[in-house]
């Protein structure tokens, strides 16, 4: 007589004898293990003190990297965890160092503000070189002079002469001249002189230019060098006029005559 195993104890050995890997279930059916998430970017941004954004301001990381702002002010980079010196530079303004810890990509955004650096200060004026008086050498040096032109003029009289000239003082670059005039004086120039002419006495006027202008006692007018001029009597007494010439050394006979005078 035949004896048949049952069914179900060939199902549960061939299970055991099975390979453990042939167990698993097929390559598409497993699980995909999830990728690691990119650390997120930190955000720098770099304005004045007064909340302006900064451009093109340099950006110093540790190893050589460096960053610089937009026209937001604004610079980008992925920092992994630690502690890092941050430098900021910008020409105008004060260079800035800043500690900065990371930690699981935080914090996301650093600001910083920077200051004005302070205007250097303006060269001092340069010295100014003391100005030197020129000194004549072709007149002579007349002696101190202190005379009255009232005593002066009844001693030295024009009478009816037409024109008196008399040297009332010399030094190196001036002339001081007592002019008597019945007759006026026909325009002229000086081209390398000027003069400064005070009425003493009389009535009269001078010409600059074309323009006649009347003078009297206590009048003064003052002739640049190079300007036309005139002198012209109006009434019956002399003209009597100081003349002063700048720039006119005394020559040697006229240091006589005022010594003498």
């Amino acid at each position: 007589m035949r004896i048949v195993a049952p069914a179900t104890g060939i199902v549960a050995l061939s299970f055991f004898l099975t390979p453990a890997w042939a167990q698993s279930p097929p390559p598409a059916q497993r699980r995909a293990r999830p990728a690691a998430a990119a650390a997120a970017p930190t955000r720098v941004v770099v304005r004045d003190v007064s909340g302006t954004p900064l451009e093109a301001v340099d950006v110093s990381l540790p190893g050589g990297r460096r960053l610089t702002t937009d026209a937001a002010g604004t610079a980008s980079a992925v920092l992994a965890d630690g502690t890092y010196r941050l430098r900021f530079e910008r020409e105008g303004f004060i260079t800035l160092e800043r500690d900065v810890t990371i930690r699981n990509s935080r914090p996301l955004e650093i600001d910083v503000a920077l200051n004005r650096a302070p205007r250097p200060p303006e060269p001092p004026p340069a010295p100014v070189a003391p100005t030197e008086v020129p000194v004549a050498t072709t007149g002579r040096v007349g002696p101190p002079t202190n005379i009255s032109i009232p005593t002066f003029v009844d001693k030295n009289f024009i009478g009816r002469d037409p024109l008196k000239e008399s040297i009332l003082a010399c030094m190196p670059d001036a002339t001081a001249r007592l002019l008597q005039l019945r007759d006026g004086l026909a325009e002229h120039t000086h081209s390398d002189l000027d003069e400064v002419l005070y009425v003493v006495a009389g009535d009269g006027a001078v010409k600059i230019r074309g323009e006649s202008v009347a003078i009297m006692p206590g009048s003064l007018t003052t002739i640049p060098r190079g300007t036309p001029h005139a002198i012209g009597r109006r009434s019956k007494n002399p003209l009597i006029v100081l003349s002063t010439l700048a720039g006119a050394p005394c020559p040697a006979a006229a240091t006589e005559q005022g010594a003498r005078n």
